[in-house]
């Protein structure tokens, strides 16, 4: 038979994923999820296909011995097939700038900067862009100048379908950037999105394997609509969170016996496995404090209690020890269905591969029955190194912005501390030796504070 004989087609393939009407469209906005959302840059250019995992096209690993190995390439290549081109990194440069000059333009002591999936690098085809606006007086965050911004951007045509979202705790404005069709939310007078941000891109440069299988799992739960945090699902810092932790405490990846981006099958199933099957929601919660996370009993973790009911996800916020990130993922036993019938559904199609000949594999997708991709056809480049993602640079700027004060304190500080110290006696250098300390100490807790919102998980979007 020919290859295209051989492709998966809509039509042809019935698996288990689709007896549960499992369907992916690739929007990741998780409040319209019933809404498929794509850029215009790729709509003007892309015809719709006609199979439910295009990532296999002219990437056939059937040939693979070890199915294990069969998996990890497939991931990979989903992985590239979903990655932004440098069109769509352009585009979403370009609205972002249209919005900053707009915003400056009505505030002059104001700035609008991103947070979210983008500034992450952890974004999806058709996610949308999560911005705030924050200003030197610090004064905008009340309704009336949600209400202004929103007029205002209705008038400089460069937002359509506006939707101010007043009666929250979180204040937004919603809306779709004209000439990108990306749909964009605005808060306002808020840092602790851009501080997880940075964050989260430490954890990306020393943590091989989190960008592949935090897309994966985020691609998963949206086919099953348990990515929305308003109905009980897994938000996106909880999900890299809990990938972040899985992949720091696997035995065989802390032994140094595996690499984990050779390993993404195995460790995608396992994944599954710990949290569908064998984690205990009960007495056990993650803790991700100085880049080590660990498990911590719930018993122990006063702040937690008490607890609406003890079967719930609890994940320690790395910026504030007291607030639990995933106190709202309150549907967490869908969750854990989907996680264990996730492990289920790959470790069947893993041995039903392994049982047929090489010739009767070709065609087939192992990641195919848990994932799939209907929609704008894509190609593989993966062109991030290509061209600059200014919500990451401009989060890097910021971010040294911010320790820039804290440095510029301490010598302030230890200036103080010098003059002092050549005038007293050792006793009371004893005593101001710490005053420093103490302000930058000061410092970071004001800082951390801002992200002490318990109902506002700024990556949850």
């Amino acid at each position: 038979m020919d290859k295209k004989e051989n492709a998966p087609t809509l039509s042809a393939n019935v698996n288990e994923l689709e007896k549960n009407n499992d369907f992916i469209a690739f929007s990741s906005d998780s409040d319209s999820e019933n809404e498929e959302q794509t850029d215009k840059v790729t709509q003007d250019s892309a015809p719709i296909l006609n199979t439910d995992y295009p990532w296999i096209i002219d990437h056939d690993h059937s040939k693979e011995r070890e199915i294990a190995d069969w998996l990890t390439m497939e991931i990979k290549d989903f992985v590239a097939y979903i990655s932004p081109n440098r069109k769509e990194i352009e585009s979403r440069n370009t609205a972002i700038d249209k919005l900053r000059s707009v915003v400056k333009e009505l505030w002059d002591d104001a700035d609008l900067q991103v947070f979210g999936s983008y500034a992450t690098d952890l974004y999806l085809p058709g996610s949308d862009l999560d911005c705030v606006v924050n200003t030197k007086s610090g004064n905008k965050g009340d309704k009336k100048h949600l209400y202004s911004l929103a007029t205002f951007l209705k008038e400089k045509i460069a937002a359509k379908d506006v939707e101010v979202v007043a009666h929250t705790r979180v204040p937004i404005i919603k809306f779709i950037e004209p000439n990108s069709n990306i749909h964009i939310d605005i808060s306002f007078e808020r840092t602790n999105g851009l501080e997880a941000a940075k964050l989260i891109r430490s954890w990306l440069e020393t943590t091989p394997g989190l960008r592949e299988l935090v897309l994966i799992i985020k691609q998963f739960l949206h086919a099953r609509r348990l990515n929305n945090v308003r109905t009980g699902g897994l938000g996106g810092f909880s999900i890299i969170c809990l990938v972040y932790s899985f992949l720091h405490l696997h035995p065989r990846i802390l032994t140094g016996e595996i690499d984990a981006t050779d390993n993404l099958g195995v460790l995608l199933i396992e994944f599954f496995e710990l949290y569908g099957k064998n984690y205990g929601y009960d007495h056990i919660a993650i803790a991700v404090n100085d880049k080590h996370p660990s498990y911590i009993s719930k018993q122990l973790w006063k702040d937690l209690q008490p607890a609406r009911t003890t079967f719930a996800l609890a994940i320690q916020d790395p910026g504030d020890p007291t607030n639990n990130i995933s106190r709202g993922s309150f549907n967490i036993g869908a969750i854990k269905r989907a996680f264990a019938g996730g492990f289920d559904l790959l470790t069947n199609r893993c041995f039903e591969m392994h049982s047929i000949p090489f010739k009767a594999r070709r065609g087939k997708s192992i990641l195919g029955n848990v994932i799939q991709y209907r929609g704008i056809a894509r190609d593989f480049h993966d062109e991030r190194s290509l061209v600059t993602n200014k919500a990451i640079a401009e989060s890097e700027n910021y971010y040294r912005k911010r320790v820039g004060i804290v440095y510029d304190n301490e010598e302030d500080n230890n200036d103080k501390d010098s003059n002092v110290n050549s005038t007293t006696t050792n006793s009371t250098d004893n005593d101001t030796s710490s005053e420093p300390l103490l302000k930058k100490a000061k410092v970071a807790k004001d800082y951390d504070s801002e992200s002490s919102d318990n109902d506002y998980n700024p990556l949850d979007n």
